[in-house]
């Protein structure tokens, strides 16, 4: 359990340095002000550095976690299949993130990040009815993969905290 809580605050943490992306912040203080004046930002050249090293440092970060392999095979006409599973998965289920890997001898097509193994059965209990052979496998996961998939999950969030309680007509 103190796993998954340091876990989950490192996550939020990284969410939060993305927030402050400099590129982001340039752009929302390029332009008019308020008061109608024009503002111009520049940056120093030691800070694009020091970020670009941040956010190659973010990139590399991985976690242990779980995938759920939906297809293994090492037949003739599997990295075909692997393929096409791979995109009826996506059309199904666009929300998770879905990979395609060959690991010799077999493709794989493993779906999901999870950060537990109660995760992975949550999300197997969802997809077994459309794979009934589906297990899940402990891969390591990149920060960067597991931003895009909690991502939706915090704008919905987000969204719904600043949404007014009373919308005016």
């Amino acid at each position: 359990m103190r796993r998954i809580i340091l876990l989950a605050v490192a996550i939020f943490v990284a969410n939060m340095a993305m927030a402050q992306n400099i590129d982001a912040m340039v752009s929302r203080l390029d332009g008019l002000s308020m008061s109608g004046n024009r503002v111009r930002v520049t940056e120093d050249v030691d800070t694009r550095s020091a970020v670009d090293i941040v956010e190659a440092q973010r990139r590399s970060k991985v976690v242990s976690g779980f995938r759920i392999v939906i297809y293994s095979d090492n037949g003739q006409y599997a990295g075909d299949n692997a393929e096409k599973e791979l995109r009826s998965f996506r059309s199904m289920f666009p929300y998770i993130n879905a990979y395609l890997v060959y690991e010799s001898p077999y493709f794989k097509v493993s779906v999901g990040d999870c950060l537990s193994m109660e995760e992975a059965q949550m999300l197997m209990a969802q997809l077994t009815p459309h794979y009934p052979k589906a297990f899940p496998k402990r891969e390591n996961i990149r920060f960067e993969e597991l931003y895009g998939a909690r991502r939706e999950v915090r704008d919905t969030l987000v969204n719904t905290a600043t949404k007014p309680i009373i919308e005016e007509n």
